[in-house]
């Protein structure tokens, strides 16, 4: 049984030995198999995430992956069924104080993806949101948002900021379904938007995230 190692820049593409930001290793890679342990790690040597996959080339998750902040803690557990979330999500605080528990639901027919936010804890460690619903606010990577949580969804006006668009914005929703938004830039200039837009540039910047 052999492994692979892929080197992999800060969006994870991958890219040359000298100027790698994590390294990427299948480790059944030699062999023919339905799924593949894949195993991402820090330049420091610890693990950033593991997990399987169902193509050793493509990473296409399947079943529990397992997150680690940079040193060593424990992030998140999220499950996949053929690389789309579905099921239990845990994720945790640095200091190892749980953050939330989310329920993934996959919808076949729009192939979309509803997550529910059952319980939510601040970094006070006061839970915010009990049995899917309370105040919500966090900040996730570049984003911070805060508003209502009902029934597990997101509900009413939600304001917040995009640092990496480099924008703010205030949204309207209805269980879950945004229905409008607008968003100021830098340059104070206001956008209006419908779902359809926002959809596109939420996955455009997923993209450049990722």
């Amino acid at each position: 049984m052999v492994s692979k190692k892929f080197f992999l820049d800060s969006l994870n593409r991958e890219t040359t030995p000298e100027n790698y930001t994590y390294t990427r290793v299948i480790t059944n890679y030699s062999q023919k198999s339905i799924r593949y342990v894949v195993t991402d790690f820090y330049k420091n040597g610890r693990k950033k995430m593991t997990g399987a996959t169902l193509d050793r080339d493509v990473l296409k998750k399947d079943g529990e992956f397992i997150y680690y902040y940079k040193n060593g803690a424990k992030e998140s557990v999220i499950n996949y069924k053929e690389d789309h979330k579905e099921g239990k999500e845990i994720n945790w605080y640095e200091n190892q104080s749980k953050r939330s528990e989310k329920l993934n639901v996959w919808n076949p027919k729009t192939k979309t993806v509803e997550t529910l936010i059952l319980n939510f804890w601040n970094t006070n460690k006061e839970q915010i949101v009990v049995d899917g619903n309370g105040e919500y606010e966090s900040t996730d990577s570049f984003i911070t948002e805060k508003g209502t949580i009902k029934d597990g969804l997101k509900q009413g006006i939600w304001e917040g900021s995009d640092t990496f668009r480099k924008i703010t914005f205030i949204e309207n929703y209805d269980k879950g379904v945004l229905i409008s938004g607008v968003s100021t830039d830098e340059n104070n200039i206001k956008h209006s938007y419908p779902l359809t837009q926002k959809k596109t540039a939420n996955k455009t910047a997923l993209k450049s995230i990722k």
